[in-house]
């Protein structure tokens, strides 16, 4: 039924979209599902003045309140009869459409010629596998795989951080290299601002000034399907010396199960609802991790010390969900599966990393110039003639 209802719904916005694309505009609308990205979508506003309109799905709406008190638009939206009969004409007729997340109902979209469609996508490299890299892909039905395809068709330009990612989603999505453009992941200037890194650890020591004499282990495992979140029984058994302290940080819609871990392990892990992952990042000296992007932010900061892959459910998860192929290759942290090879790395004394070749690798174009590049790329200023 829900299969159904998708169909019918691309159908909607299909013929919507067709009916209203003899019309043009030189709008540009954002479609929000991160609130993570919103220096961009600022400078974006400054850059065309007067066009921008962001249209924020619900889990953003605590970035959309900020941006209205930047002064730009916003509208929330969700799939619905309504946003197909409101929003899908201003999207048609838009002179660029931004988009940071898969939004199936891009499928029906009537393009015309000049529209670009720019994908700016959450996450600045790929751990995991997606588009037809996913396993679980082959498994669904035709008219699925087709949607799927669509949809990656429908977007004319990516933005990457480097060529190893606009490879990837090449593959995955079965699109043509032209489409790639190595500009940098806007998100990731924040690592590279001294001034925002300082300001951010400040604020933090200021709320828990017990951080600043302890060495911080953040634990951010990636979000999985389904909404849960299990630590193995021996969890337990994790030691941390005196000077430790472990912060685990689970996706924002687990915070009830965040709680769950700190009333099970009241010794072990401590909680900082008040600041994010990328904000805590900052202060952290260690990251233990799994399968999540977090890495290739970590990787940008001076306090970058210690990476580790907690990675407990390794072969169902690999299995079930997919990893990169070479993910062994250029992770830059040992891989561990039991509690006890994890004590045994967190009680290793500290070393500087050596993330040159990584970061060459990944974060090839993330050197805090990244929404400067991609503004000028879409939007070239025009010099006067002399």
């Amino acid at each position: 039924m829900a299969r159904m209802k998708k169909v019918i719904y691309v159908w909607l916005v299909r013929i919507i979209s067709w009916l209203a694309h003899f019309g043009t505009s030189d709008q540009v609308i954002y479609l929000m599902s991160f609130a993570d990205n919103l220096d961009f979508i600022q400078q974006l506003n400054q850059r065309v003045p007067g066009r921008l309109t962001v249209y924020y799905l619900p889990s953003a709406a605590t970035g959309a309140a900020q941006l209205v008190r930047a002064g730009i638009a916003t509208r929330p939206f969700h799939d619905s009869v309504r946003f197909a009969l409101t929003g899908i004409p201003v999207i048609t007729r838009a002179a660029d459409v931004y988009l940071d997340n898969y939004y199936g109902f891009t499928a029906g979209l009537t393009r015309s010629a000049p529209q670009r469609l720019i994908q700016l996508w959450h996450a600045a490299g790929a751990v995991k596998t997606f588009g037809w890299g996913d396993p679980q892909t082959a498994q669904r039905p035709a008219d699925d795989r087709r949607r799927f395809q669509t949809v990656y068709d429908q977007i004319t330009d990516y933005v990457v951080a480097s060529e190893k990612m606009g490879t990837i989603f090449a593959d995955s999505y079965h699109v043509s290299q032209t489409r790639m453009r190595v500009l940098g992941y806007p998100r990731s200037d924040r690592y590279c601002e001294s001034d925002w890194v300082t300001r951010t650890a400040t604020a933090i020591y200021q709320k828990y000034p017990v951080f600043k004499q302890q060495q911080v282990i953040l634990y951010a495992p990636t979000y999985r399907a389904g909404v849960q979140f299990t630590l193995p029984a021996d969890f337990k058994q994790l030691k941390l010396r005196p000077d430790q302290h472990l912060i685990i940080k689970l996706h924002p819609h687990l915070a009830e199960q965040e709680r769950d871990l700190q009333a099970r392990y009241p010794d072990l892990v401590t909680l900082v609802p008040e600041f994010s992952t990328d904000e805590l990042l900052t202060v952290a000296n260690t990251l233990i991790t799994d399968y999540s992007s977090v890495v290739f932010d970590y990787a940008l900061l001076p306090n970058c010390q210690k990476i580790i892959f907690y990675v407990f459910d390794w072969d169902r998860y690999k299995q079930e969900v997919g990893l990169q192929a070479d993910f062994k290759d250029w992770a830059p942290g040992p891989l561990v599966q039991t509690i006890v090879d994890l004590n045994h790395v967190l009680a290793m004394p500290s070393t500087p990393l050596q993330l040159a070749r990584f970061n060459q690798l990944w974060n090839t174009r993330n050197d805090g110039h990244a929404i400067e590049r991609t503004l000028a790329y879409f939007y070239p200023r025009v010099t006067a003639a002399n």
